[in-house]
């Protein structure tokens, strides 16, 4: 029975998903028959499956529903706003009831208000029904918060997250170099208190946010071909590189067999890079399963707004890895919000200015190389840099003389400053401060950017760019005495020599020129908090949105393309992961915009 109602649950949850979706279509087109059939079909297959599990009150919301669109297809009633507002209401209690058996209890009863509104509809009166509340913002904003409260590392958890076992870690474990105690409390690298087991309070909602997360993933046979096919080839190339290993120790060592043995591990080499793009390409999801929540999402908040807007989509084709589509739900939520809150004027603004009566917010999404770009571009109001300007001083997240100071472009980028927000008064939308600061920090955390453009009266667009997936990243191998650490390649610029006579000291910090430009040098040591290097010989010439640094190490080690390996219950901050070394070893792949802020915030700068 568990594994029928997980089948149920999976199947009827994107059931009602595409139900809603076409939804939305059918306001745009009320009497299009194919989509009523459609719709009715979806009610009635989620009844059937709902009625073998005895979900009885389940039962009774979709066959009420089902007998409103059986009327609805035969012309014997008319679809209306409010209307509409009553189906999607039970598709929302639908999804509840949905979440209810996967709690393993049967759903309760639906809304005595909802029950006779659809009958009212069914008897062709007047549906009288709350209008649709907008969904609550993102929880996500709480959780960070609370996630920004950080104690010294435990490198006791560290050891254990990264070679398992229930043994003490070593006092000086090879990922660890010996330091001082104190002054690993002092360190870069802080732990999230909600992060560790047992140690500090959960953020609200933490623990649910968890448990439903969502760990299976739908793949193309075709694809599991392909992977299956190329283990076999693998497998035949293994048997033809130990017979060549028994033919080697027995002293035969001719030029035909090392030319054999050459021709097999080259053949080996390309087999395994196809076999890791083949079993990548098995993460890669269609964005537009995530997409195709915001229109209803849009649409109910618009409605609670008194306002006619209309969410376009385009690129739902376009594949991201699986992993970032569920961290990407929050900030796009965000976004959209914005855009019906904030974004687009109310139909009385629009029509003053000359424009239609209903506005369009644009989602959309490519692929740029090895990039996704994500879009949510509207036609509304624009944003005015120089009242962003006021607000940031009137709130005292910016002085007035350095407000003053920036151009239009670095104005925009003021609402990305925590507590920023330009609404005088909070409601149940906005005006919190909570929002786009919280949109910026998801992003970076996807090892992704996101910019900001406007146009008074025009609009306003909004861009994401994020890599096509985090398992494997391109890094650079750094060595800080014996221990190799990596950064991510695509914040490097170059690799320079680095020497002590070519330092300048400006205000008591390293600068270092190069082609006329004066570039601060920061030590990795110091980043990270390990005892000073006298020894730094490699800078690392690094970009990070509009900031150029010096990272100053002992060597450089060389560059690959690493699998990262999570940390899943331990997560220093300033370290992304950790990967082994050809040799063995451990290597931490370091956070820089995370190490660079923490740095940031300890010296003031």
């Amino acid at each position: 029975m568990e594994e029928l109602l997980q089948d149920f649950l999976q199947e009827s949850s994107d059931l009602l998903s595409d139900v809603d979706s076409k939804l939305l279509y059918l306001e745009k087109a009320p009497n299009d028959s194919s989509l009523l059939n459609d719709i009715f079909r979806g009610f009635h297959t989620i009844k059937g499956g709902a009625g073998f599990l005895n979900a009885t009150e389940l039962v009774t919301l979709c066959h009420l529903t089902e007998n409103l669109f059986d009327k609805l297809r035969n012309a014997e009633l008319e679809l209306n706003a409010e209307l509409m507002d009553a189906i999607l209401a039970a598709t929302s209690e639908v999804r509840q009831m949905f979440n209810s058996l996967s709690q393993g209890s049967q759903p309760p009863a639906a809304p005595a208000e909802l029950i006779a509104a659809l009958h009212a509809a069914l008897e062709g009166k007047t549906v009288k029904l709350e209008k649709p509340k907008a969904a609550a913002a993102a929880p996500v904003s709480t959780s960070l918060q609370a996630a920004a409260e950080s104690a010294g590392p435990d490198w006791n958890a560290l050891y254990h997250s990264l070679v398992g076992g229930e043994q003490q870690a070593p006092a000086q474990p090879a990922a660890a170099v010996a330091v001082d105690e104190e002054k690993l409390k002092q360190s870069a690298f802080g732990r999230r208190s909600t992060d560790m087991p047992g140690g500090g309070a959960a953020a609200p909602g933490r623990r649910d946010v968890e448990a439903t997360k969502e760990n299976t993933i739908r793949v193309d046979t075709e694809r599991l071909d392909q992977v299956l096919n190329l283990s076999g080839e693998i497998g035949l190339t293994k048997n033809r590189l130990t017979q060549l290993r028994s033919d080697i120790l027995q002293g035969k060592s001719d030029a035909v067999t090392m030319r054999a043995l050459d021709e097999a591990v080259n053949q080996l080499d390309m087999l395994v890079i196809n076999l890791q793009n083949s079993v990548m390409k098995t993460r890669m999801q269609p964005i537009g399963r995530l997409f195709k929540k915001y229109p209803r999402l849009a649409r109910d908040l618009a409605r609670q707004l008194g306002k006619e807007v209309e969410l376009v989509l385009s690129g739902e084709e376009t594949e991201i890895d699986k992993t970032m589509i569920e961290d990407l739900n929050d900030p796009l939520v965000h976004l959209i919000r914005n855009a019906v809150d904030h974004g687009v004027e109310d139909t009385e603004q629009r029509l003053a200015a000359g424009k239609p009566m209903k506005s369009t917010v644009q989602l959309g999404a490519k692929q740029e190389g090895d990039h996704i770009v994500i879009s949510i571009i509207d036609d509304g109001k624009g944003m005015r840099p120089e009242v962003i300007r006021n607000k940031a001083i009137e709130k005292g997240l910016i002085r007035s003389d350095v407000a003053n100071a920036l151009d239009d472009a670095q104005s925009l980028e003021l609402i990305f400053l925590p507590g920023f927000s330009t609404k005088d008064q909070i409601s149940s939308v906005s005006g919190r401060g909570v929002g786009m600061d919280v949109v910026k920090t998801n992003i970076q955390k996807l090892n992704g950017k996101v910019s900001i453009s406007s146009e008074v009266g025009k609009g306003t667009a909004l861009t994401i760019h994020l890599p096509l997936t985090l398992a494997i990243l391109p890094v650079l191998l750094l060595r800080l005495g014996d221990q190799s650490f990596a950064v991510p390649l695509t914040m490097v610029r170059e690799i320079l020599s680095v020497k002590n006579d070519e330092l300048q000291h400006v205000g008591g910090k390293s600068t270092m020129v190069v082609r006329g430009e004066v570039l601060p040098v920061i030590m990795l040591s110091d980043m990270i908090g390990w005892e000073p290097s006298e020894a730094s010989e490699v800078g690392v010439l690094m970009q990070m949105e509009n900031r150029s640094f010096i990272l100053a190490a002992d060597g450089f080690v060389g560059h690959d393309d690493v699998v990262i390996k999570s940390l899943d219950t331990f997560r220093p901050k300033g370290v992304a992961g950790v990967t082994m070394s050809s040799d063995g070893e451990i290597v931490l792949i370091l956070d820089i915009k995370e190490l660079l802020s923490e740095e940031s915030d300890a010296t003031g700068r």
